[in-house]
């Protein structure tokens, strides 16, 4: 068995100095700003090191997943079973916790790049940190899946940072980051409604209607925050590279074997979105997908 009732005490025990880090956290990353660029990056080790360390975190919590489902929509949402408390899961639930707190050195790396952090970047994980450590102790089931899906979201998107492009083969890796990321959010949310419907009709459930609608609302905030986000920069990125991409294929009609070349190159691709975003990969890397 895991130690799930020590180690909430203590996380217990820890929210106030953890909101504190979190509020120099937020300080640093708006005013910090390196006096010039960085010689070496890491970033792109911490990308890969984060993508197997999740991956790992993410396959170790496939078993509860598997037993929650067997075991019915409504045991999934609103019985934490041995979520908590398996050796498994409960590890795989409090190592997530504390990487929240690891997860702020990302933006200590982006400074030392000399890179901007993104707004979204900052809000994100000061959110995740405050959920991370207010909810651990609150023994609510519909934890699992948000735990779940946001080691897989990861997985994509350190995946995609570290330059393996994950179903690349079946989607353009940009639409399974996206896809990733707003999933993390979106599939919570209708889980923490169907749980409060639940509580509603008088059903037990492992969760308090406060705490759902707490969640509810901050799950809302960012889905409409990514939401808002993805767009805008996808739709300024295609506005961009579209032009470009007319200009070179006006340039190539000089060559009608460079003009075949480019349209052969063109017709493997299901879109001009997947050219656009492909051709780009390494600055949509750095302005959309810095997490």
């Amino acid at each position: 068995m895991f130690p799930y009732s020590w180690f909430s005490s203590a996380v217990n025990v820890s929210l106030i100095p953890i909101h504190l880090i979190g509020i120099f956290y937020v300080f640093i990353a708006f005013n910090f700003r390196p006096s010039h660029n960085s010689d070496r990056s890491y970033l792109k080790e911490w990308y890969y090191y984060n993508c197997t360390f999740q991956l790992g975190l993410g396959v170790a919590m496939i078993p509860d997943i598997l037993v929650s489902l067997f075991n019915g929509w409504h045991y999934s949402v609103c019985q934490s079973g041995s979520l908590y408390t398996g050796i498994l899961s409960g590890t795989v639930v409090f190592i997530w916790t504390i990487t929240k707190i690891v997860d702020l050195f990302e933006t200590v790396l982006l400074l030392y790049d000399a890179r901007r952090p993104l707004t979204i970047h900052i809000v994100h994980h000061f959110l995740s940190l405050s959920y991370a450590f207010t909810f651990y102790s609150l023994n609510f089931a519909i934890h699992r899946w948000i735990v779940f899906f946001n080691l897989a979201a990861h997985v994509f998107l350190y995946a995609y940072l570290s330059g393996f492009k994950i179903l690349n083969r079946w989607t353009p890796c940009w639409v399974a980051v996206c896809s990733s990321q707003m999933l993390q959010l979106i599939l919570p949310f209708f889980a923490s409604l169907s749980a409060a419907g639940k509580i509603a009709r008088g059903a037990q459930c492992d969760a308090n209607s406060v705490g759902l609608l707490t969640l509810q609302v901050g799950l809302a905030i960012m889905i409409l925050l990514f939401a808002e986000f993805y767009w805008t920069r996808l739709q300024e990125f295609r506005r961009k590279n579209m032009k470009k991409h007319k200009k070179e294929m006006e340039e190539s009609q000089s060559s009608e074997k460079e003009f075949k070349k480019r349209e052969s190159k063109f017709a493997k691709r299901p879109s001009d979105e997947t050219v656009i975003f492909e051709k780009d990969f390494p600055e949509l890397r750095s302005v959309i997908f810095s997490p």
